[in-house]
């Protein structure tokens, strides 16, 4: 087809036009703001002015390695895990103190949608059953659940024995890719044999991966709905991480016995 005929030229200097409009609407937008001194997005509490260089009140729910919570009658005990160092960065990033509240899932979750909270993280999801009481944050790392094999073992896991913790949603899935699945309380350390891993442990468990990926997670963390502000600002600091330095952190929880 001829792209200089006049009905293609037409189409074309149509979309060109439109997104011309469409830019100065933006531009407009944004100059109204700058010229009414207002915050964009805006905080319907205004939680971002109140935490930066104040305190951040951090609901932390039980979910190791991504969060570690100690017991609430000992407030000075920092909990522990991966989420937990990225919130106390992104403080820092704000000249803020972070107050830990350990507790429930759910307790922690009726706090926050109550504002009684800042944040919470609990190794969430995008599939967490909160959604509509709190605002998630968009997905900042995905994890893979993976078949992981001896060095020089097939991997092809079709007919081979795998090891796979006991109960969890991937021993169910097994037989989709024609393997036996071998139920154990915990995988071990170093398996000897085809074992079920996050795909951040593969490599420290001295196991390669397979190619077979059974799952996977999108993590995301939690704060009140209609703060945006603060919401963008958790965001930028998230989506700004590189993966593999949250996969270092969900290792040395690991290793230390979380």
């Amino acid at each position: 087809m001829d792209e200089t005929a006049p009905g293609n030229i037409t189409g074309m200097a149509s979309a060109v036009l439109a997104r011309c409009v469409w830019t100065q609407i933006v531009v407009t937008a944004l100059v109204v703001v700058s010229v009414g001194g207002c915050q964009w997005p805006r905080d319907a509490d205004g939680t971002l002015d109140r935490v930066r260089d104040g305190t951040i009140r951090v609901g932390v729910a039980h979910h190791p390695p991504w969060t570690i919570a100690h017991d609430s009658r000992n407030p000075d005990q920092a909990p522990g895990g991966a989420e937990t160092a990225l919130v106390q960065r992104l403080a820092d990033r704000l000249g803020a103190r972070v107050q830990w509240v350990p507790g429930g899932e759910a307790e922690l979750m009726v706090a926050l949608s109550e504002r009684s909270l800042d944040l919470v993280i609990a190794g969430l999801d995008t599939e967490s059953p909160w959604e509509q009481e709190v605002a998630l944050t968009t997905d900042y790392l995905t994890t893979d659940m993976v078949i992981a094999v001896p060095a020089g073992a097939p991997a092809d896991i079709a007919g081979q024995r795998v090891l796979v913790r006991d109960g969890s949603a991937e021993a169910a899935l097994l037989s989709d890719h024609d393997a036996t699945a071998v139920p154990i309380a915990e995988v071990p350390e170093r398996p000897d044999s085809a074992a079920v891993l996050p795909d951040w442990l593969v490599d420290a468990a001295g196991l390669a991966d397979s190619g077979t990926h059974l799952s996977s997670t999108d993590h995301v963390m939690a704060v009140p709905t209609g703060e945006n502000a603060w919401q963008s600002t958790v965001e930028r600091f998230l989506l700004e991480l590189d993966p593999d330095e949250v996969h270092r952190l969900l290792l040395d929880t690991h290793r230390a016995g979380a």
